[in-house]
């Protein structure tokens, strides 16, 4: 439990991670069809990416990845196959009634591997049970060496650097990791500038290329991540919100299924497990440019089914409680915004700090301020019912107040070798936003044999 903890670089302090004392229980039966279903979506990101790297297709690449810039700018133009390489993914998922559907992708920094194993060795522990031998944390090492030996790997014990920026709020999990791996291979915890100095096997990359403009030799080696021995590679472009949106789109859409080459597995996985998701037309998407990008054809489903004019506004304020929309850059849910939620004074404070406003933020306002004003793009998702989760919850073993909220679930695959990954983790909180980074906390997790 010591580990369960975020570092917090600006106060020099742990903050302990809540833990509910309940698990959130899946059953097999209903785990592994959606592992299935998951991995199928998984193996359509290449393909949409390709069709949106095509020459009659830069109108819409500017609308889905035009806010990115360096390098993360460059991997989105790049052939998908040079680096589909990824040692984790990580789909969050959440229920409608009895169904999981996944509603988004981690690519850059899909952690929680460890936090899952340590929450689960300890609520084992307090129950008398056996610790489970195995963990997403072996799953993990697993991939990374699979990787590692596709790529040309020789060494019996190769020596693997854990990246990390410094003051990374993952400290606790990162030591978890390094301390769990001694036994297979020589882990190292270092920052970028520290890598630089040293020589390593492989890397397990838990840094935003971002956050790496003032380290050329680490830029050079994340342009050829796959030479580099790097893992995962500069994705940040597949865990756009408005990527999955495309997905979605896809999938739904005969002739775009057929133009992108989706099989028709990989389109009933998709339709199955992603919840309707739409870019949110905006006016700085100029109608000529959206032409341009798709021509005459009437395919292209935003979340309009008019041609961009003002009428359509009642789509969403009018079924406000309906959907939840998204900044598609947005990350740690600080930039969701949940209908069934939008009057509740939490709510409203975060869009009137993002609008710079001290009156009541209406859904109709809302809409029309992304759509006429908002420099970024947004998606919107229909909204999932969530599953509800009550709980004591406990912080440094300290029994806390019960709580009577939601609880998601993540999925962790691999790509570019044998899937090895299907573990999962669960995160529970208060409301509907589910995220440890606004004061959600971790429960166990189980599938139930």
């Amino acid at each position: 439990m010591r580990n369960l903890s975020i570092w917090q670089k600006s106060l020099g302090t742990w903050q302990p991670i809540p833990m509910a004392q309940n698990p959130v229980i899946v059953k097999r039966s209903d785990w592994d069809p959606m592992v299935q279903d998951a991995r199928m979506v998984l193996s359509c990101f290449p393909q949409t990416l390709a069709w949106i790297q095509r020459k009659e297709n830069q109108s819409l690449w500017q609308i889905l990845f035009g806010g990115m810039t360096g390098i993360e700018a460059d991997a989105a133009r790049r052939n998908p196959a040079e680096t589909w390489g990824h040692a984790t993914i990580r789909f969050d998922l959440f229920w409608h009634g009895a169904e999981l559907k996944l509603i988004e992708a981690n690519c850059t920094i899909p952690a929680m591997q460890a936090y899952s194993d340590m929450v689960l060795a300890a609520w084992s522990e307090s129950r008398g049970f056996a610790v489970p031998p195995r963990g997403n944390s072996d799953d993990l090492l697993d991939s990374l060496l699979a990787l590692y030996r596709r790529d040309g790997g020789q060494a019996q014990r190769p020596r693997l650097a854990i990246l990390h920026r410094e003051g990374d709020a993952q400290l606790a999990e990162l030591e978890y990791l390094a301390q769990h791996w001694q036994d297979r291979v020589e882990a190292v915890r270092v920052t970028p500038s520290q890598w630089a100095e040293q020589s390593f096997d492989l890397v397990y990359r838990h840094v935003f290329a971002s956050r790496l403009s003032q380290e050329p030799k680490l830029l050079t080696a994340l342009h050829d991540s796959r030479r580099s021995r790097i893992y995962n590679p500069v994705s940040a472009h597949y865990e756009v919100k408005a990527f999955l949106a495309m997905v979605s789109v896809v999938a739904s859409n005969d002739q775009l299924a057929a133009t992108v080459g989706l099989s028709a597995d990989q389109r009933e996985a998709t339709q199955r497990r992603v919840p309707w998701t739409r870019i949110i037309p905006s006016e700085k998407y100029q109608v000529n440019v959206v032409r341009e990008a798709f021509g005459s054809r009437t395919d292209i489903d935003f979340a309009s089914d008019s041609d961009f004019d003002s009428d359509s506004d009642f789509n969403f304020a009018g079924h406000c409680d309906d959907y939840v929309i998204k900044n598609s850059l947005g990350y740690g849910g600080h930039l969701v915004f949940v209908g069934s939620e939008w009057h509740q004074d939490a709510t409203q404070a975060r869009l009137k700090g993002l609008l710079k406003m001290n009156s009541q933020v209406s859904p109709a306002l809302f809409w029309r301020w992304v759509r006429t004003e908002s420099q970024d793009t947004w998606v919107i998702q229909q909204r999932m019912s969530g599953r509800r989760h009550k709980s004591k919850v406990l912080i440094e073993g300290r029994e806390l107040a019960e709580i009577d909220g939601y609880a998601d679930a993540s999925v962790f695959l691999n790509t570019g070798t044998e899937p090895l990954c299907g573990g999962g983790v669960s995160r529970f909180a208060s409301g509907p936003v589910v995220n440890i980074g606004t004061g959600g906390g971790l429960a166990p997790f189980i599938v139930e044999s």
